[in-house]
């Protein structure tokens, strides 16, 4: 315990007074009378002597007082800083907080009361916590919406955010470089680049750095083996001559000798020694001509028949008939062709033109591996004389300047033509015999190689749209090749730029590929597609082509119907340099281009010529599209394809037109692939589809028409029309559930639930599943394999080019089964058609 103390008061002594002064220190003893000081009560100090000789002592005392006096000085001097400090800032600090506390309590103890009156104070709370992040979320939404790209998540498990596609497309043209397209076009034709050379491979590779260097980061430099030839510069194994020596063909352009302007076909049949046989002029080879010849008691059998390139139908058909009639060989006659413009146009008969003659309509691909994949070097390969799409007879082009001379030879003799050129008869004594001999180097193996980089989709990545071109050509192919490689170069500029800018990746992948061996029977796509069709037929939906994308002044456009609508639309985005009248400056759009041109804005599906979407639409039915810039003749497969003669003809002297054609297939391909559904138009491809059942009604009846007998087969289409309907009337469903689908989105701020998100990726699956309805799986007995497609594709007799006669690219194989006279097989192909779409609207509707 503590101890207690009491305080006790001084008792004062009245005897003993305080002295008045305070006593003097100087001397107590003298001036003190009044105070006696007593010696003894002080004792005397006593004097101490220190030791001398103990070193450093009154150092360490001096040190010790001075380092005690610095620690005083810093402490006195952190006392009043700390004083300061509390008095200018803690103290007015706290005078502001203090009431704002007090204030905070107080609204705490009257919110708390609040939450007791609602109920649980837990639940509440979150429920209030949960209501404050809405608003916020809500508000940095709308912020987004209105001044940004990039709107909101596309539901809780969506990888990414819906993005505004028109100011993505504002974007585009800030990105387009004329300057750099024209350096790339003269760079890729300033050397040749035939299938599988060192110029293709330097051309691949410059590609492939081009794509690196502007942020494609996933790539690949696709190998194969595909079968090549190549011809080889030796006149005692390659020539063409009269057999009395009065005539010997040029077999090279331009008096030069080098390979790539040798003559020959790729895909060509070498002679087993030399050939020599009397020689028939058959015009253009196509079946018409022949019966012309046949019918006129000309025996085609074992003659060498000459024919134009040109006509109505591809080159390998004419060979094809030429086979079945028994010729011995073909040679091809090249036109000739005018360069430059105005006074300086000057016409060039020495031109010769290589086309291929792989039977690209029963088989596109390597002519080794008919019907499947050649990218496996091991995988089996068939002779040459057991191969459907190889030629079985020799062919070598010529110049129109020899041609000429050998049909002067037949003048007056035979069938005369429309040309005003005469047949002649066949074997005769005035006419001598022609020799030919063509040793070609062929590699049954040989590496081709496509170059593929892609731009991933943050949201349904699996899913995907393919823009390609071809690379290779049989010379420099400026137009031919080099035309749409620059345009999807820039392309790749532009989307890999709105990356950067935006942060912006597409909703769905875009992939870039640049296709090696198209002039060989298209086996650079082909063999990509047959590698991987189970992948493509279920992720690819849409393919853009850029095959010789700019040869002239007229927009051609042709595409299935359902990219129609977001053509038009991008069409209509992209100014021209064309203006609308003579005085004025307004500047046509390409919608107005196209529709001044063509008189209506109808856009054609006739995809049938032989180019990359070929293998697209007839392997995978993948729907395809091509917008190009057309309308002059050039020489393609031919060295005068070159940089030069590009700039003599003026065919786009400031890459204005190469400028409007990168833009509107850039808005289109960003609208395919970032709309949050594939903006696929069903309502169009119903309508379209009843079009086309009119058309092969009447493509029937005119084949019926020709039959000579009494009892005319009769078709019935009732059940494709019926089939049609409840197209329709699913895509009117698909198109309301779209509708109510973005009002609301719109509605809600653009915030997708989840469920409502998987709900719309499965929409676009449906979509993707519909066309892979329509492919039949192909059977020993097909005899073109390579058209696995019964809604859409080329048919075997189809004109190598639209004529506009029939709407070509729809119905193949009732098409070939009515052109043989085959009509239960076409009635048989109709039921199973009609069939068919009735299980794709299935689909369509699945949930």
């Amino acid at each position: 315990m503590a101890s207690h103390m009491r305080y006790t008061p001084l008792t004062a002594d009245p005897s003993h007074t305080l002295p008045s002064f305070p006593p003097s220190y100087d001397d107590l003893d003298d001036n003190n009378d009044d105070y006696t000081y007593s010696s003894s009560a002080t004792p005397a100090i006593e004097q101490f002597e220190l030791d001398d000789g103990i070193d450093g002592i009154d150092d360490g005392i001096t040190r010790r007082t001075q380092r005690e006096g610095l620690l005083v000085r810093a402490s006195l001097m952190t006392k009043k800083f700390a004083n300061n400090f509390n008095n200018s800032i803690i103290h007015p600090v706290s005078q502001i907080i203090d009431p704002i506390y007090e204030g905070y309590k107080y609204f705490q103890q009257k919110y708390e009361q609040n939450i007791l009156k609602l109920g649980n104070p837990l639940v509440v709370k979150r429920l209030l916590y949960v209501l404050f992040i809405m608003i916020v979320i809500f508000f940095v939404t709308k912020h987004n919406v209105n001044d940004g790209v990039n709107g909101t998540s596309g539901g809780t498990f969506s990888a990414g955010k819906f993005y505004n596609i028109d100011k993505l497309s504002s974007s585009v043209d800030d990105f387009i470089s004329a300057k750099l397209m024209k350096e790339n076009l003269e760079y890729f034709s300033s050397m040749s680049h035939i299938t599988g050379s060192n110029g293709d491979l330097t051309l691949a590779r410059y590609i492939e750095t081009y794509m690196h260097n502007n942020g494609i980061r996933i790539m690949d430099m696709n190998q194969l083996q595909s079968y090549t030839n190549y011809p080889v510069y030796n006149e005692k194994d390659t020539y063409l001559k009269l057999s009395d020596n009065s005539f010997s063909a040029h077999l090279y352009e331009m008096n030069n000798k080098t390979m790539e302007h040798l003559a020959y076909n790729p895909n060509a049949l070498n002679t087993n020694g030399p050939v020599e046989s009397h020689f028939i002029y058959g015009n253009y080879g196509t079946q018409e001509d022949y019966q012309k010849l046949i019918s006129s008691g000309i025996d085609l059998t074992d003659a060498i028949l000459l024919i134009k390139y040109g006509g109505s139908i591809p080159e390998p058909n004419k060979v094809s008939f030429g086979q079945q009639s028994k010729v011995k060989a073909i040679v091809f006659i090249t036109p000739k062709f005018e360069f430059g413009t105005g006074d300086s146009k000057q016409e060039f008969v020495d031109v010769i033109q290589k086309a291929n003659v792989g039977l690209t309509r029963v088989d596109p691909g390597d002519v080794l591996t008919p019907g499947w994949s050649s990218e496996d070097g091991y995988v089996t390969r068939l002779p040459w004389f057991r191969s459907s799409t190889t030629p079985k007879i020799p062919t070598i082009p010529i110049s129109w300047e020899d041609g000429e001379k050998l049909l002067s030879k037949l003048e007056g003799s035979g069938v005369k033509f429309d040309d005003g050129y005469f047949s002649g008869k066949g074997k005769s004594s005035s006419v001598p015999t022609m020799v030919l001999k063509i040793a070609n180097e062929e590699r049954a193996t040989h590496q081709i190689w496509n170059v593929v980089g892609s731009i991933q989709g943050r949201e349904q990545n699996e899913k995907g749209i393919i823009i390609g071109s071809s690379r290779d050509s049989t010379c420099y192919g400026t137009i031919s090749s080099n035309t749409g490689t620059v345009v999807m170069l820039e392309m790749i500029k532009v989307f890999t730029s709105l990356q950067r800018k935006y942060n912006w990746s597409p909703s769905r992948s875009i992939y870039f590929v640049s296709f090696d061996a198209t002039e060989y029977n298209l086996a650079g796509s082909a063999e990509w597609i047959e590698n991987r069709k189970d992948s493509l037929r279920k992720e690819g939906y849409a393919y853009i082509d850029l095959s010789d994308a700019i040869s002239g002044d007229d927009l051609s456009i042709k595409a299935s119907p359902f990219v129609e609508d977001v053509i038009k639309k991008a069409l209509k985005q992209v100014e021209t340099d064309v203006t609308k009248n003579d005085n004025g400056n307004e500047k046509l759009s390409l919608y107005d281009l196209y529709l001044r041109q063509q008189g209506n804005d109808g856009i054609s599906n006739d995809l049938i010529e032989s180019k990359n979407y070929i293998p697209f639409i007839n392997l995978v039915n993948m729907p395809s599209l091509e917008l190009k810039f057309s309308g002059k003749k050039y020489p393609k497969n031919s060295c005068y394809d070159n940089f030069e003669n590009f700039e003599k003809s003026a065919i786009d002297p400031d890459m204005n037109k190469h400028r409007e054609l990168v833009k509107v297939l850039s808005l289109i391909a960003l609208r395919l692939a970032e709309s949050p559904m594939i903006p696929f138009d069903f309502q169009k491809l119903a309508s379209k589809l009843t079009h086309y059942v009119d058309d092969l009604e009447k493509y029937s009846r005119d084949i019926i028409s020709t039959l000579e007998q009494e009892n005319k087969p009769v078709l019935h289409f009732k059940s494709l029309r019926d089939s049609i309907e409840i197209l329709r009337n699913a895509a009117n469903s698909l198109q309301s559930w779209g509708d109510s689908w973005k009002q609301y989105v719109e509605n809600s701020a653009e915030i997708e639930p989840s469920m409502l998100a998987m709900n719309r990726w499965k929409r676009n699956e449906n979509m993707v599943a519909f066309n892979q309805k329509f492919l039949v799986r192909n059977h020993m007995k097909d005899t073109r394999p390579g058209f696995a497609n019964v809604l859409f594709g080329v048919p075997f007799m189809a004109p190598e080019v639209s004529d506009g006669k029939y709407e070509w690219n729809t119905f193949p194989r009732i098409r070939d089964s009515l052109y043989l006279h085959d009509f239960n097989a076409a009635q048989d192909q109709i039921n199973k058609l009609a069939s068919l779409v009735q299980e794709a609207c299935q689909e369509l509707d699945s949930q």
